[in-house]
């Protein structure tokens, strides 16, 4: 290593904060393996049928919600300041479950069971009470109904013509074929529909098994993935993390300054280029940008080390194999109207000389040759999303990027920004603990101006109607309706993180760089005080 802390001291921190990470996984491998003995029913475990609670009124009818959850339609209520939840309800195995405060968009264990409370559970938790319930189901369709022999038909005489096929047992009649619907027609969904997010889909999405839902509760072993969409607001959030919260990030820089050619992975303190009178950021020491850089971090353990507080990346599937099944990841991104980001594209490509995506030729053009021209993006986020790079899109694809959005992305906007990164922190549990105060100053000067701010070469972009405009919305016809989507989601998603306060990241803070230092119950690993000067 260049420069910064001695090999010995970054070993020993490495080593620390492994250790850390594999208790808490061997922690919930216990838990789960201990489950899945109850599940079989030995031992007297969770998997043994609960008794019917006598007095429980039936379950009122079920909707589906925004977020493909369901939800009863008879709520509660709030009365002098208390909630009056309904009555609770009947589960499939018997025993009841109460329904706390509706919330939106919550997944299906927002529910007291048998009157504890499992809001907050771990997901191997939820994982297991939804195989108890799957599992009761497969018995209840494998054990054939008992049939009274009293009530049974007499055989038929000899030579009586056989019975008329049974009306309920033919097949049903072709259902019709569904309108063709083509990319440009809008709305998005149905005006009238309850929830303009519902949806019911067909893909499995095994492409991204190892990463978590979006409504899955968050484990510490979970590693969350920042999405980097160019021109979106991304380079604020993550100078966010890494400047002002100090997060040990993995991303494109921790291989500079040598750390390439590092065959173990571990915690790094790469040089910043140039003179910069400032502290280095901790990085491990892998690429998460390049294809080849992804497999070289699944070769070195990255995921199961458990180093990274964040990873960055412009992929999506191919980040799948980053991970595990005992250490998942968790996508959350920044999104920005698809319009407005093809406009900052053109007038940043053609002025930014440090960007392998420069393109000088540019400076002459005008807007409207930028979006006819084969340079110009077509639906980057659809073909992203859908894991189709080439070709021609189909209503298949937008369906696809849907799914993948509704079910693994905790979603922000560029226009929401600061809104956006409080709900990160909120959602993953991000306080400040190396010094609240510049770590606040820190996060306020970049959620007001920006990081990778074009403010110099800004330029009044295409109203809604103009030939640009136009012309960028035919590159654009999915990625148009996507957004539209995704401002919906940002909305309901808010559920998530309702009920912990804006200001979440100084909740409890403490700070390791203070005289006394202070350090939060689980521990933290104080960035090394060690400036860019340095030998």
């Amino acid at each position: 290593m260049k420069g910064g802390p001695s090999a010995e001291l970054v070993q020993q921190r490495t080593e620390e904060r492994q250790r850390e990470r594999e208790e808490k996984r061997q922690k919930n491998l216990e838990e789960l393996n201990a489950k899945l003995v109850g599940t079989d029913g030995e031992g007297g475990g969770e998997g043994q049928q609960q008794q019917q609670q006598p007095g429980i009124p039936p379950p009122p009818p079920w909707k589906g919600n925004s977020l493909g959850q369901m939800q009863p339609q008879q709520q509660g209520y709030y009365q002098n300041g208390y909630y009056v939840p309904p009555p609770p309800q009947q589960l499939p195995g018997g025993g009841y479950a109460q329904p706390l405060p509706q919330q939106p968009g919550m997944p299906p264990n927002n529910y007291a069971v048998n009157g504890q409370s499992n809001f907050n559970q771990s997901p191997l938790e939820w994982q297991q009470q939804m195989q108890q319930q799957q599992q009761l189901q497969q018995q209840q369709q494998q054990v054939p109904p008992q049939e009274d022999p009293s009530q049974q038909a007499p055989p038929a005489p000899e030579g009586a013509p056989p019975p008329p096929p049974d009306a309920a047992a033919a097949d049903p009649p072709p259902a019709p074929p569904a309108p063709e619907v083509t990319a440009d027609q809008v709305p998005l969904v149905d005006p009238n529909a309850e929830s303009a997010l519902a949806t019911t889909s067909s893909f499995a999405l095994e492409e991204l098994v190892n990463f978590k839902d979006s409504w899955d509760p968050f484990e510490p072993t979970d590693t969350p993935v920042f999405w980097h969409i160019p021109k979106a607001g991304g380079s604020s959030i993550k100078d966010a993390m890494g400047g002002c919260h100090r997060f040990v990030q993995a991303t494109e820089f921790g291989i500079t300054d040598g750390h390439d050619a590092d065959t173990e992975v571990a915690i790094v303190y790469p040089r910043v280029p140039g003179d910069a009178d400032t502290d280095r950021s901790p990085f491990v020491n892998i690429d998460s940008s390049t294809v080849a850089g992804i497999q070289r971090a699944k070769d070195m353990g990255f995921a199961d080390a458990q180093l990274a507080d964040v990873a960055v990346s412009p992929f999506v599937f191919e980040l799948n194999d980053l991970f595990t099944q005992t250490a998942k990841g968790r996508f959350f991104s920044v999104f920005r109207h698809p319009i407005d980001r093809a406009v900052s594209m053109f007038y940043y490509i053609r002025v930014a000389d440090w960007e392998p995506s420069y393109k000088p030729e540019l400076k002459d053009w005008t807007l409207e040759q930028y979006a006819q021209s084969d340079i110009v993006e077509n639906n980057w986020m659809t073909r992203q999303l859908s894991n189709t790079l080439g070709g021609e899109l189909t209503e298949e694809n937008l369906s696809k990027a849907m799914e993948v959005i509704r079910r693994k992305f905790l979603v922000g906007l560029m226009s929401q920004i600061e809104p956006t990164m409080a709900r990160a922190e909120k959602f993953f549990r991000w306080t400040f603990h190396v010094n609240p105060p510049n770590q606040e100053a820190c996060r306020e000067r970049l959620m007001s101006g920006g990081a990778n701010s074009n403010k110099a070469n800004k330029k009044e972009g295409p109203k809604e109607g103009d030939e640009a405009w136009t012309l960028l919305a035919h590159q654009n016809n999915f990625d148009l309706r996507l957004y539209s989507y995704i401002e919906q989601l940002f909305v309901e998603q808010e559920a998530f993180v309702q009920d912990l306060p804006d200001n979440f990241r100084n909740v409890d803070a403490t700070c390791c760089k203070c005289y006394p230092q202070t350090f939060p119950p689980e521990g933290f690993v104080c960035p090394e005080p060690v400036k860019n000067g340095d030998a």
